[in-house]
């Protein structure tokens, strides 16, 4: 049975997404729905009841034509409203701006994903789960562990696209100041630096067990400077390589105005990294074949199984057209109305959106996808790109 929920528990949101692009079309609709529960107020939970009951009516319109159709769809209408209900009578969840759910009762898959981001309201009726903004945010954003340190106490967070999901305090006694001068004042200063030190030492190992369960990739680091530079010299160099950002905050600061501070730190970094990526490819490419840019060139690595990487703007939007067969990717043929067969095994191939068959066909494969807001290289070529596991030999 396929079916499965993923709130409130701590989850590889990569490898949900590639569950989900491996999820076959069948005789019954996905209902996809997308959520901003970022609650600013009353009036925006009323927004969201409204906006998910009239998506709703909208869906049952287009397809109560259909019978096959129709009392499935009902079916998945009752729970999504019900678990929306919940969601807009619920108090705030912290760290949680996000909702993607995903329905289809006919197959028993009910699924819940949220995000410490928020998603534009969205609503989508179709084959397959709609994945698009589901895996435009998880591209951007890498699971963290954050830290706060001060001389005697720290907070460890762990956070991923999902929120905050678990939080750690330590606190440990080190002696205030002493007034006495001389050898006694220095005497007395040594030691509280000794105290300094066991504490660092014992949240660096902490922060270090977390990061060897392999679960997360990057670290964030938050404090005075001084004691920054001090907390450094005992993490092992592994961590400190995946430092990506250092900054100051008063300790005393609440947990939402931390995590809002490092999700903007990580989201900058992540685009940061992806424009690195995109020009380091246009720049050997020439050289190792390991790169591809442009529709037709893209199609054809990913119809090979060569993508390592698919780049794309967010405003790439074409159609194409898919082999019910084999999967085949293709352009459509100039002419609307004319048929355009597989051009390996010569199958039919029908309508889809491009830009989500070729994400769930990179995903399929195992391999990443990254949405770029802006990027001059993409831009210049149709708005795609990849890198490419292979080169084949001519």
């Amino acid at each position: 049975m396929d079916h499965y929920h993923g709130e409130g528990v701590s989850m590889d949101m990569r490898s949900e997404i590639r569950k989900l692009a491996r999820m076959e079309e069948g005789p019954y609709p996905f209902l996809s729905l997308y959520l901003d529960t970022k609650w600013d107020d009353e009036q925006q939970r009323e927004r969201i009841r409204l906006f998910t009951k009239n998506q709703l009516k909208r869906g049952y319109d287009q397809i109560k034509g259909r019978g096959d159709w129709r009392n499935a769809f009902i079916e998945d209408q009752k729970l999504i409203e019900r678990y929306v209900e919940g969601l807009v009578r619920r108090a705030y969840d912290e760290g949680v701006n996000g909702f993607a759910i995903f329905s289809c009762s006919r197959r028993e898959v009910f699924l819940t994903y949220p995000s410490a981001l928020p998603y534009e309201n969205k609503f989508s009726l179709s084959d397959v789960p709609i994945l698009r903004p589901l895996v435009r945010l998880s591209s951007q954003y890498q699971n963290t562990l954050s830290v706060m340190v001060d001389t005697d106490s720290a907070k460890l967070f762990e956070i991923s696209l999902e929120g905050l999901m678990a939080e750690f305090h330590i606190e440990n006694y080190v002696p205030g100041r002493h007034d006495r001068g001389g050898w006694a004042q220095m005497r007395y200063q040594r030691h509280i630096k000794d105290h300094m030190n066991k504490h660092h030492k014992e949240v660096a190992v902490q922060l270090t067990e977390l990061f060897d369960s392999g679960k997360w990739k990057r670290v964030v680091l938050i404090g005075q400077d001084r004691i920054m530079a001090n907390f450094k010299t005992f993490l092992p160099e592994r961590v400190r390589q995946q430092i990506v950002d250092t900054f100051s905050m008063d300790f005393s600061e609440d947990r939402s105005t931390v995590l809002r501070r490092v999700s903007e730190c990580l989201l900058q970094k992540e685009k940061d990294e992806i424009s690195r990526q995109i020009q380091g490819l246009k720049e050997r490419a020439p050289q190792n074949g390991l790169a591809t840019f442009g529709l037709n060139g893209t199609l054809e690595a990913l119809n090979r199984g060569q993508v390592h990487t698919l780049y794309l703007l967010t405003s790439f939007s074409h159609s194409g057209r898919r082999c019910g067969e084999c999967n085949t990717l293709v352009l459509p043929h100039p002419s609307p109305h004319r048929p355009v067969p597989c051009p390996f095994c010569k199958g039919e191939t029908k309508r889809v959106d491009l830009e989500e068959e070729m994400m769930r066909s990179v995903l399929r494969q195992d391999g990443e996808v990254k949405w770029v807001e802006e990027n001059a290289i993409l831009k210049e070529n149709e708005g795609v790109g990849a890198s490419l596991r292979f080169r084949l030999s001519r």
